[in-house]
């Protein structure tokens, strides 16, 4: 098996013409060949990271889910209570930069301050500053069907491009909005290559393997130890790559929302359960109830005509107060490819080694400029914006 060509996130049709198809491929093939060649620069290593548009996926294969929870782990473990820490991202000045999990969030509440809507998505800055370049008018009407509904008409294409350039940080997607990820760290570019880095194996001074999540990523450096996301992508693939599979990303690649369910135990004012209040708005729903979806936004709200608002939702003696007791409902994560077990054989490698023309990922801070491109290793430092 092997794909034609790298398709939009979720098979969306926003693009219309074969030019765009074919630029999105070469851009998303682009990171895929920086993969390869950060495995082929370490001695004696046959890349197990390939692109599945050039190289054949053989059969029989495997396409496992790694997912994970939406909500900051770095932030939970710094509290002794999850409630503190749904209210600690909640209140930050800069709550966004604390949403590293490849899943950011919106909340609308009303004068009583009780929540009303949340919108998630886990989009990247890449997907939409690419929709500016090839289509700006596309990307305005895609921004009008993921802000408020309130105020969607009030969305301008001079908010988003300003002086020629794609501006990801503005108010639709910060203040008003959360369309698309910003947190420097949440980028397509970087979902490529964990996957990539995780392929190389790494041993300890005395040869002895390491495989536990967050000793890997201490000595592979392509992100952040303490996450959700990154040890375990690392870990996964790592295990693959000891086992000398061949691996890749399914297409088409980019991050998802897998699962969102309702928790056990949520009530409505009159204690009876509550209904489904999720709402898909991009992105494919799960084909069956044991399969994983490829969301892209999702949005949580009470229909109207229930007569009541998420922020009476109760949980035992209190109600929903804070996003992030949504967040813990919903599960983000890739679509990996694996096939060819046992084929290669390929040497390990002590901490802190790497190809010449690479370094580890914390090596320097990404420029606002390479943030707001998205092009930004994970574990790299948050930049500071204006």
């Amino acid at each position: 098996m092997k794909y034609d060509r790298f398709a939009p996130p979720a098979f969306l049709d926003d693009f219309t013409t074969q030019a765009q198809l074919d630029a999105w491929h070469d851009a998303v093939a682009s990171y895929f060949e920086e993969g390869i060649a950060f495995n082929q620069g370490f001695d004696g290593v046959t890349s197990q990271f390939y692109d599945p548009t050039k190289t054949e996926t053989t059969e029989p294969f495997e396409e496992p889910v790694i997912d994970w929870p939406g909500f900051p782990k770095l932030v939970r473990s710094q509290f002794p209570t999850a409630v503190q820490a749904w209210k600690a991202v909640d209140t930050a000045p800069n709550g966004r930069l604390l949403e590293d999990e490849y899943l950011e969030w919106h909340v609308i509440r009303d004068p009583a301050g009780k929540i009303t809507r949340v919108s998630f998505t886990c989009e990247t800055t890449q997907y939409f500053a690419f929709l500016a370049t090839t289509d700006p008018a596309r990307l305005l009407e895609v921004y009008k069907d993921l802000v408020d509904p309130a105020h969607k008409d009030e969305v301008a294409l001079s908010d988003l491009v300003v002086g020629g350039a794609y501006r990801p940080r503005n108010k639709w997607n910060t203040t008003h909005g959360a369309v698309h990820l910003i947190q420097p760290n949440n980028n397509l570019y970087a979902e490529v290559q964990i996957a990539a880095q995780a392929c190389i194996l790494r041993k300890r001074d005395d040869g002895t393997p390491i495989t536990e999540s967050n000793e890997l990523i201490r000595c592979s450096g392509y992100g952040e130890p303490g996450r959700s996301s990154d040890p375990k992508i690392g870990a996964i693939v790592n295990d693959k790559a000891r086992q000398g599979a061949a691996i890749s990303l399914r297409n088409p690649v980019a991050l998802y929302m897998t699962n969102w369910k309702n928790a056990g135990g949520w009530k409505k004012p009159d204690g009876s359960p509550v209904g489904n209040y999720w709402r898909l708005v991009r992105g494919k729903p799960a084909a069956s109830p044991t399969d994983s979806a490829m969301g892209l936004h999702l949005v949580y709200e009470v229909p109207p005509a229930e007569g009541f608002v998420v922020g009476d939702i109760r949980v035992g003696n209190r109600t929903i107060e804070y996003v992030g007791e949504i967040a813990e409902q919903i599960s983000v994560g890739l679509y990996a490819l694996v096939s060819g077990e046992g084929t290669f054989a390929n040497p390990s490698f002590e901490c802190g080694l790497f190809p010449a023309v690479f370094g580890p990922a914390m090596a320097a801070a990404p420029t606002v400029e390479q943030a707001d491109t998205g092009k930004v290793l994970r574990g790299a430092k948050v930049p500071d914006y204006d």
